[in-house]
């Protein structure tokens, strides 16, 4: 994962500034209602059951938009993921949030072979898309860039999601690359891998 460069504008550096520092929501939902929320999310993919994915990850949704005192967005579960190829490389979308129409699109199978996805994935796609919403509406960000911040307010809404005990919570690890961070997932594996030897 990387960070967005910071804007040019002072306003929106102010702004990228901000989210970035702010690595913690305020307070997180109860976690015992996310876990079973996220539970039910894990069941209906297993199932490979779009219209039950949809359910639950919009059940999801209305806990955080509860939690957060924000609406609840607009939710999409598609089937094959988008593709998008160049000459050395290509992507895949996995989800994506539309600022105007408070929408929420999460993709439920891969782009090649349209295997069901990974419930970690599409856990986090959710968490991540819903966190643009929370940055327009209760966070007062008007961009919600892409910031160590954001990612991080992500990942401590993931972990509770998935119930991960905090001692087996490691801090996300960055790498700066000019104006831009990258994750540094060799290090966050090695710092798991010492601690589940100790």
């Amino acid at each position: 994962m990387l960070t967005d460069p910071p804007p040019r504008s002072a306003k929106a550096r102010r702004e990228f500034e901000r989210s970035d520092s702010l690595d913690r929501l305020a307070f997180l939902p109860d976690g015992h209602e996310l876990q079973s929320r996220a539970a039910l999310l894990e069941e209906a993919l297993a199932e490979e059951d779009a219209r039950r994915v949809r359910v639950e990850a919009y059940s999801i949704l209305s806990l955080l938009a509860q939690t957060y005192a924000v609406s609840r967005p607009k939710l999409r579960v598609l089937g094959a993921r988008p593709r998008s190829r160049w000459e050395g490389g290509q992507s895949e979308l996995f989800g994506d949030y539309d600022f105007e129409e408070k929408r929420i699109r999460i993709w439920m199978r891969t782009a090649v072979l349209e295997k069901v996805t990974s419930y970690r994935g599409l856990l986090n796609t959710l968490l991540h898309e819903f966190s643009h919403h929370l940055d327009r509406e209760g966070l007062g960000f008007s961009q919600s860039p892409h910031t160590r911040g954001f990612y991080s307010r992500i990942d401590h809404l993931y972990h509770l999601a998935l119930a991960t005990p905090p001692e087996k919570r490691r801090p996300l690890v960055w790498i700066r690359m000019g104006d831009i961070w990258r994750i540094d997932w060799r290090k966050i594996r090695q710092a798991a891998g010492a601690a589940s030897v100790e």
